[in-house]
């Protein structure tokens, strides 16, 4: 079966290897929002957090897993739509398809406000400019699309730098709380005891799953994204796995550097962190890292935590924009993005630089507005996070009926693996009950309201005229131009 692109268009290259999978997810997921919610979780946790922290890398793990043996047995740029269509097939297949991916491009309009303010903020500390907000995200926004817009490859390497950057910025104050540098005092254990739940004080109203298990879930969400970019990738069976575990590795690590090092420190304008960070110095909670920059080093702490911000939003801008639009294009590529005149447009690649132009900047428009009505970071990331577990459930019940339905396929894991998606499914659906325990009303609605617009999508998309006739052009590329 061939896969071709709008007609008379090139096809999408293949040009990214192992680092670059690996710089894609660890640089969408060490996003803007991490450093809030990171900081947060320590805050108001601390040592407890740091096994939220376990319990969030191992639902990942598994999300990890299943992503990539879906990514490679279908290495196509819809990712979870295109999952969904070919395990189930047939009609049922194509609704879940749309449906799935619709919810997996509107899951990142609800929660793309959420790393957009927090990246604004860094930008509006980084220039201690008195414009407003708005202004700064929407120089984020167009800053990520840029280089999307020209290609994959030159994406790729804006995320590898941005990636390095925002790293070291991390490790550099984790390491400096473990070791006394800066305006703050010596590191001690005692520190990290902030009178929450105990590092085995699991469920309940007032254990860590209620308690820290969303914001510590956040650190990790996202590395999923880069199934999005398997059909540009050159050997999948190898990259997407390597790729997506080292960089879970990586990223549980300047996790608990960062947040343990900084914890375990002591503010010298305060008692606590939770004092100064989540107060007014903080944006009350929304910046948290810019009143941990100022308190280490004063005015160039703040500046470096501001452009660890900027380049950590820039970071997850750019693979985000890479990712999801690849979904709508490869809807549009099955003449199924709303009949086919706009099946064509979206499905349309730009002759020189081989990217989904008219999709990407579709979406960076689409995930952009909602940031400029709303900057609580924490409401969005919690709302945002609601939706997103409820996709990884679907990675994974995709994952196990993949392998139940076709035992015989070539997979990327041998046989035992069967069980692995099962038990990710489970724990994600746990990890939903006790990590909204006594909150569900408030941010069900807002999944809801994705859901539903997805499932009215997918159904509207699926009757119009056009349905799954395919965009005649050129076949997918199978190797480097």
């Amino acid at each position: 079966m061939t896969l071709p692109s709008a007609e008379g268009q090139p096809a999408l290259v293949k040009a990214l290897g192992t680092r670059d999978v690996f710089v894609a997810g660890v640089a969408l997921v060490v996003a803007s929002t991490t450093l809030v919610s990171d900081f947060v979780g320590y805050f108001t946790l601390g040592l407890s957090f740091a096994m939220a922290i376990v319990i969030a890398f191992v639902i990942n793990l598994f999300l990890g897993l299943s992503a990539s043996e879906l990514a490679v047995w279908s290495p196509r740029a819809g990712a979870i739509y295109d999952y969904g269509r070919d395990v189930v097939g047939g009609t049922a297949g194509k609704l879940i398809g749309l449906f799935l991916g619709l919810t997996f491009a509107g899951m990142f309009v609800l929660v793309g406000p959420s790393e957009a303010s927090a990246g604004g903020f860094g930008l509006q500390a980084l220039f201690n400019a008195d414009a407003g907000l708005n202004w700064f995200i929407l120089i984020m926004a167009v800053g990520a699309l840029i280089p999307n817009i020209l290609g994959i490859r030159i994406a790729a390497w804006v995320a590898i730098a941005l990636l390095v950057g925002m790293l070291s910025i991390r490790w550099i104050f984790g390491i400096a709380g473990f070791l006394g540098i800066g305006d703050v005092g010596s590191w001690s254990s005692d520190n990290l005891d902030t009178g929450g739940p105990g590092a085995w004080d699991w469920f309940g109203s007032t254990g860590l799953l209620a308690g820290g298990l969303v914001l510590a879930f956040w650190t990790f969400v996202g590395i999923e994204f880069v199934c999005s970019l398997t059909e540009e990738v050159k050997e999948p069976r190898k990259a997407m796995p390597r790729g997506i575990i080292i960089g879970l590795l990586v990223i549980l690590a300047t996790s608990w550097v960062m947040g343990l090092g900084v914890a375990g420190s002591t503010p010298e304008s305060a008692a606590t962190w939770g004092e100064v960070a989540l107060g007014p110095a903080g944006c009350d909670g929304s910046c948290p890292q810019l009143a941990v920059g100022d308190e280490f080093f004063g005015g160039f702490g703040r500046g470096l935590m501001a452009l660890a911000s900027v380049f950590a939003t820039l970071g997850s801008l750019v693979v985000a924009f890479a990712a999801i639009p690849r979904i709508l294009f490869s809807i549009a590529r099955n003449g199924q993005f709303f009949g086919p005149q706009l099946s064509r447009a979206f499905a349309m690649v730009h002759r020189t630089w081989r990217t989904p132009v008219v999709a990407i900047v579709f979406f960076g428009a689409a995930s952009t507005v909602l940031a400029l009505f709303s900057s609580d970071v924490v409401d969005w990331i919690l709302s945002g996070a609601y939706v997103w577990i409820l996709i990884y459930v679907a990675f994974n019940i995709l994952a196990f009926a993949n392998r139940v339905l076709r035992p015989n396929a070539d997979h990327l894991f041998p046989r035992w693996f069967t069980v692995v998606p099962l038990i990710g499914a489970i724990l994600s659906v746990v990890a939903l009950h006790y990590a909204y325990a006594g909150v569900h009303g408030e941010y069900l609605w807002r999944a809801l309201i994705v859901l539903g617009v997805a499932a009215v999508g997918a159904v509207i998309a699926y009757l119009m005229p056009g349905e799954d006739q395919e965009v005649p052009g050129t076949e997918v590329a199978t190797g480097t131009t």
